[in-house]
């Protein structure tokens, strides 16, 4: 008893210890908790290479040693977990930007000429309501291709997932999945396992067929419809050509070189801007600052040679008549 009592004086956490994970040893206790990716199971028999003490923190907080028992298990679970998780969906679908980009681009160039032409006539009136037919027009015309260009491709899309579905129900399918891993050259004993498993579930067959066989997606993604396609892209058009119509009408009725003077230099902020946004939108902003100034230079090449040959071929054509 002498012997306890000057042990437990001398070593007060010993008897402490007996009941915690040691950070240099491991306890008595066998755990059947993987601490690693290998799923190793650590047991008093597990041997361990000296930590230092420096490398060891105090009792309250975690080791991050590797081999410390006391190392946390959302350490060597922090990777698998970040990986697992799944990105949230983005707020506009890649689909419904590009409806966007075409009916801008097009409404930001086709009425600006139409404007820049029609100022030759040197009247704001004749621009003014020309400029709005124009976009009406224009607008129900770019809605209406982009209706018929959804709808076309919706009917594109059912078709195919009904016959895809109609085949995966009537016959195996397990020569069409082998193809789809044809060019990646694998080997067939380690493909076969998992087209095996694969063709048993339909459902996951159809959508496999579909997303790598046919490239089409296994549903229809971001919520886009033939209606909000040509929404999207007529919007896009209206919103671009009321830009360069804008200076017309705080100008006076015999000063229309007046507004296009303004009209050009909106514009051209305007085509930068939106060919800088463009390049950023389809990923061509990683290329740096450059790739950004580039992609709104072309913007304003564009719009400016559109502009400046309708400007010239109706100044043409009225000094003939």
């Amino acid at each position: 008893m002498s012997f306890v009592s000057i042990k437990t004086l001398l070593f007060p956490r010993s008897s402490h210890r007996t009941h915690e994970t040691s950070p240099l040893l491991p306890t008595t206790t066998t755990t059947t908790t993987p601490l690693y990716t290998d799923y190793t199971t650590y047991t008093t028999t597990r041997t361990t290479s000296p930590i230092p003490s420096s490398s060891c923190p105090s009792d309250d907080k975690p080791c991050p040693h590797p081999s410390c028992p006391r190392r946390p298990l959302s350490i060597a679970s922090t990777s698998t977990t970040s990986s697992s998780s799944h990105p949230s969906r983005p707020f506009l679908s890649a689909r419904t930007i590009s409806d966007a980009i075409i009916g801008l681009s097009d409404g930001l160039t086709v009425p600006f000429a139409l404007t820049a032409g029609l100022s030759a006539f040197s009247s704001t009136r004749i621009v003014i309501f020309g400029g709005c037919a124009e976009l009406i027009a224009g607008s129900i015309s770019m809605g209406l291709g982009g209706w018929l260009a959804g709808r076309g491709e919706a009917e594109f899309y059912n078709n195919t997932l009904q016959s895809t579905q109609k085949l995966v129900s009537s016959s195996p399918v397990d020569d069409i999945v082998l193809s789809v891993f044809a060019p990646y050259m694998l080997p067939t004993e380690a493909v076969t396992p998992m087209v095996t498993e694969l063709v048993k579930n339909p459902h996951a067959t159809v959508e496999f067929l579909m997303r790598f066989h046919h490239s089409l997606p296994a549903e229809e993604e971001g919520g886009r419809t033939p209606l909000s396609s040509a929404c999207t892209i007529a919007a896009g058009y209206f919103v671009g050509g009321f830009v360069p119509l804008c200076p017309y009408f705080f100008v006076g009725s015999d000063e229309v070189m007046k507004g296009l003077y303004w009209s050009v230099a909106v514009m051209a902020v305007c085509l930068f801007v939106f060919g800088v946004g463009r390049s950023i939108a389809v990923g061509e902003g990683g290329k740096g600052w450059k790739g950004r100034v580039r992609g709104g230079m072309e913007m304003m090449a564009v719009g400016g040679v559109a502009a400046g040959a309708s400007w010239g071929i109706v100044k043409a054509l009225g000094h003939s008549g």
